[in-house]
């Protein structure tokens, strides 16, 4: 019976210098020696942004501290233009097209070296290197200028020969005249064909009233037109050389 109770006394005082030094330990390592935290250096700005303007580093190398860095130090330098800078960065997804834009803006407002250099997507053209040299790519370009050229001249030709051909003799106005003479007696707008609305407006036209052209144009009704033309050729009709206008024999 002694030893059964020598053994049990041993037992309990080895777990208790067990549960001892497990605090020990617990109260070393826990929040009682907290680590040293890093403290981190301070990004200079200035220098980090001269890099990129002077220095012809890439958008890419810039690191996220640096960019924020160099917007806080833009938004006290710049103002309200830089914080509308800023709040245009909040709403781009991708790191690298945030630093992009923001080297395009010192660019823009600050530095035009800065929006140089940038790193830019590799096109087919890169990849294949068929691209075709300067000259030769004018080359078409200045052809098919050379053919409207030669195009517009062509047209402006043929209208000068088909001029003499479409003016209209003196007879030819006064049988005009006596039609509008109808109109302006009472003949009814409506009535008016459209070759012979067209033949009293450029009757109308040489004889310097070019503005009623220019009025019946932005009426969208071919029976509004006529009716306005009718009441132009009333208003002014005591101007116009009437005396071509007696009726035919």
């Amino acid at each position: 019976g002694g030893e059964v109770r020598r053994d049990e006394v041993c037992h309990t005082s080895r777990a208790s210098l067990m549960s001892k030094a497990f605090e020990a330990q617990f109260q070393r390592s826990g929040p009682a020696s907290p680590r040293p935290e890093r403290e981190s250096a301070p990004v200079d700005a200035a220098s980090a942004l001269k890099r990129f303007t002077e220095g012809g580093e890439k958008a890419d190398t810039m690191s996220g501290k640096e960019m924020y860095a160099i917007v806080d130090m833009l938004k006290r330098e710049h103002g309200a233009e830089a914080a509308a800078l800023e709040a245009s960065l909040l709403k781009v997804k991708r790191q690298l097209d945030k630093k992009i834009m923001l080297l395009d803006w010192v660019g823009e407002h600050v530095s035009p070296a800065a929006a140089v250099e940038k790193p830019r997507r590799a096109s087919l053209a890169d990849c294949t290197n068929t691209a075709p040299p300067a000259a030769e790519a004018a080359a078409p370009l200045a052809t098919a200028a050379d053919a409207i050229k030669r195009q517009q001249a062509s047209r402006s030709s043929a209208t000068q020969e088909a001029a003499p051909a479409a003016a209209k003799p003196p007879a030819e106005d006064g049988r005009i005249a006596r039609m509008a003479a109808l109109f302006v007696e009472g003949k009814d707008a409506l009535s008016m064909t459209g070759g012979e609305m067209f033949e009293v407006i450029g009757w109308l036209k040489r004889l310097g009233h070019a503005e009623v052209e220019d009025s019946l144009i932005r009426v969208r009704l071919q029976g509004d037109k006529k009716t306005q033309l009718v009441s132009y050729l009333k208003r002014n009709w005591a101007t116009l050389p009437t005396a071509a206008a007696e009726p035919a024999a």
